[in-house]
């Protein structure tokens, strides 16, 4: 636990906290909290204590239900049952207040409410939202205007009647929508928590499918989802495509081949556009695909019959394709079959795509009704629960999330089918306490609304998530919950860090030399091994093209011909041992080399923790040093006092020699005590230089040994730069204390 940044959450509290009506929300670096409450939005900075208070805007007209920003967090989305406002936020850290308000016009009909706003994140600039209201799904193009939607579905067949492009018939309409998600998971923080590690990312196709959820459960998607102006990079597309082309080659049914040429058509026409970062769907598509057509509801596979009961309140998206359907009284989590099929309007096709139970958490009705549900935000491994009379509760998958990862990633599931075939799925439920909930307003009538989103503050570093709320019957006490810590955090870690620090205190911290795990040279070894084999193919290649072209009579063969083609085969068959055999020389590198990386890494944050204790103990010493500074600037007037005293008695007695008192060779004594213990302590303060010097250079050659090798691997060449921005600052941050050091040494 890093009590530095809890001891900062705690003396900013008062800056974030409100006992009245709030809504919250953290930036991705952990240590700035966003709360809206009495119509004034406020940004807290945890990491500074000169003005930690910025003000994004006041005289909001309305409390929110929610608040929300985009995938770079460069908008800030603000609304209620029938306002929904965007503002501009400046970059993280800065002091900078200006802000712009966009107010969207929604024209609601009457009776019409808004339930849910979401950002779709592949739009340019990540300004397109999505609105969710009692009757119908609209999007708008903030860029373009704030008073048109760009695109709209209807629920009701009446409503058909007044819009001429956008219109859909549905033979089933949708009625008591409560929620809308995209399939694509929130993205993990600007920290790289390693139990995030091993979470895949999103793909194309989870960036398109937008889930709307009704209050009977039922699970409706519309696939492709398109913004009005699509904004990506060109390896999205081209993985579109590719997933696209895959499964197109792969369907032998000639009727799935044609429901699936719509998707091939749409795929290559996106992989044309000059520029992936602004593809505006109507100038690029054709008006019969700019619009998918929302289907369902999807299949539900091993659906309890308990839950039929109970009223689903909200939909969340976890990584590799898992859905969360939250009710009053329960969780379950789906995960979804998805064949990829892009379905659009004016198509009669009906999705194949379903999902499957794989696990349901039940909760006890005289506990209260679930009120909201939000995904951890770092590790996505888990859900917090709010529950109607206070209490706060954790529901953590990441025992059996991390295991289904591997699988899918390696192919092998056994160790996820055991899991499955032992009962109930791993997960745990942690109570962590109960809250205090703000009054909210009554909702008229029988709309399904989310109460009390955004009650919890969340804030995290590189190692620890804390939860805060404000306690039950109190006014503006928090109430912090440690949610989860980094597995940097380990006894073993924990060990070496103290031990670096006895070390440091006692002035025997000794040098360790990094041990690489590589074995061998790649270039005077294996890469020799790869280019003889590589050749010896070649010589293979020569003498099967030196063989006749013959074509083979089954029922006039001679034994000449089968000698020849014996002789071919086992001429594949040496090639083919060769090419495993570099494949395998090939693999067992990468492997160690991704060894090496994480050792790096580990590596890396034990010199970081020998950092932050050598930096400790400077400022220790420091105070020490000013603590001596002032005891030697008391000492100095007195001395000053002492030879005025002394020249006086020198010219009152014609310069006769005249005995010290005791007094004067007690002054005396004191600073010559003074003066061993201030030349000591400058002995100390080189000392703690040297240490951080050696630190800056510990930094540098942990990950610059092997760098040649390691920039030969394209996986770690992006972790490289990072690491390598990293360094460069705290060179800067090790000089800087170096300088301070320098000028506060003595003469």
């Amino acid at each position: 636990m890093n009590l530095y940044f809890k001891t900062s959450i705690i003396n900013h509290s008062k800056d974030f906290t409100s006992s009245e009506f709030y809504r919250t929300i953290t930036r991705k670096n952990g240590s700035e909290i966003i709360t809206v409450s009495n119509g004034e939005i406020t940004l807290t900075q945890l990491n500074t204590d000169n003005s930690p208070q910025i003000k994004i805007a006041e005289g909001l007209p309305f409390e929110p239900i929610e608040v929300l920003m985009n995938e770079c967090e460069q908008l800030l989305c603000v609304y209620d049952q029938t306002n929904c406002w965007l503002f501009s936020l400046n970059k993280e850290g800065t002091s900078i207040t200006f802000t712009v308000t966009y107010k969207v016009k929604l024209d609601l009909a009457e009776d019409e409410k808004v339930l849910q706003v979401v950002f779709n994140n592949v739009s340019k600039y990540q300004s397109e939202i999505v609105v969710l209201t009692t009757t119908e799904i609209r999007a708008y193009n903030t860029n373009m205007s704030l008073k048109s939607p760009v695109i709209r579905y209807n629920f009701k067949k009446e409503y058909e009647k007044s819009i001429s492009s956008n219109t859909y018939d549905f033979n089933d309409p949708i009625i008591d929508p409560v929620s809308i998600c995209f399939a694509s998971c929130p993205p993990n923080s600007a920290f790289d928590f390693e139990e995030a590690e091993y979470f895949s990312g999103n793909t194309p196709q989870n960036d398109l499918t937008l889930f709307l959820l009704t209050a009977d459960a039922s699970v409706y998607q519309i696939f492709p989802f398109f913004p009005y102006e699509l904004s990506n990079t060109k390896d999205w597309i081209e993985a579109l495509f590719d997933l696209i082309s895959l499964l197109f080659n792969s369907t032998s049914d000639n009727i799935e081949q044609f429901e699936m040429m719509a998707s091939v058509k749409v795929s290559a026409l996106l992989s044309k556009a000059p520029n992936p970062g602004s593809i505006e769907i109507g100038n690029v598509l054709p008006s019969v695909y700019r619009k998918g057509k929302i289907t369902g509801p999807l299949s539900m596979e091993s659906f309890p019959e308990d839950l039929y009961a109970f009223e689903a309140i909200k939909l969340l998206s976890l990584p590799n394709d898992l859905l969360i359907i939250v009710f009053n009284h329960a969780v379950v989590v789906f995960n979804r079959n998805s064949k990829a099929k892009m379905i659009f309007e004016d198509q009669t096709i009906e999705t194949a795509d379903s999902i499957l139970l794989l696990d349901s958490i039940i909760f006890n009705k005289n506990d209260g009704d679930v009120s909201t549900a939000m995904v951890h935000p770092v590790t996505h491994d888990s859900i917090f629960i709010i529950i109607s009379n206070g209490s706060l509760i954790q529901v953590d998958f990441s025992k059996w999330i991390e295991p289904l990862t591997t699988g899918l990633k390696t192919g092998d599931l056994s160790e996820f089918d055991r899991l499955c075939q032992s009962g109930d799925l791993p997960t745990e439920v942690i109570t962590l306490g109960k809250m205090h909930l703000p009054k909210e307003k009554p909702v008229i009538g029988e709309l399904t609304l989310r109460t009390h989103e955004n009650n919890i503050w969340f804030s995290w570093n590189t190692r620890d998530v804390y939860a805060m709320v404000i306690k039950a019957n109190t006014s503006d006490v928090l109430s912090m919950f440690l949610v989860s810590t980094s597995k940097t955090l380990t006894e073993e870690t924990e060990s070496f860090g103290d031990k670096e620090n006895e070390k440091i205190n006692s002035n025997e911290k000794e040098k360790k030399g990094y041990k690489s795990l590589l074995g061998g040279d790649y270039e005077k070894e294996i890469k020799p091994r790869i280019k003889a084999s590589l050749a010896k193919i070649t010589e293979i290649k020569g003498v099967m093209q030196k063989f006749p072209s013959t074509i083979l009579n089954e029922q006039n063969t001679t034994a000449a011909e089968l000698k020849t083609v014996h002789e071919l085969s086992e001429l594949v068959t040496s090639g083919q041992l060769i090419l495993f055999r570099i494949l395998s020389m090939i693999s067992d590198r990468l492997r160690l080399m991704t060894n090496e990386y994480h050792n790096q890494i580990n590596t890396y944050h034990q010199i970081l923790l020998q950092k932050e204790a050598a930096i400790g103990n400077f400022f220790r010493l420091k105070g020490a040093y000013l603590d001596a500074v002032d005891r030697q600037k008391k000492l100095n007037a007195r001395m000053v006092n002492v030879m005025s005293n002394v020249e006086k008695l020198e010219s009152t007695n014609n310069m006769k020699s005249v005995s010290i008192s005791y007094q004067e060779n007690a002054y005396f004594k004191e600073l010559a005590r003074i003066r061993d213990f201030t030349v000591k302590k400058e002995s100390e303060l080189g000392e703690v230089e040297n240490l951080l010097m050696n630190i800056k250079n510990a930094d540098r050659s942990v990950l610059t040994e092997n760098k040649d090798v390691l920039l030969k691997d394209f996986e770690s060449k992006r972790s490289l730069e990072k690491l390598k921005q990293q360094l460069e600052t705290q060179d800067k941050f090790v000089e800087y204390l170096v300088g301070l050091l320098r000028k506060l040494n003595m003469g």
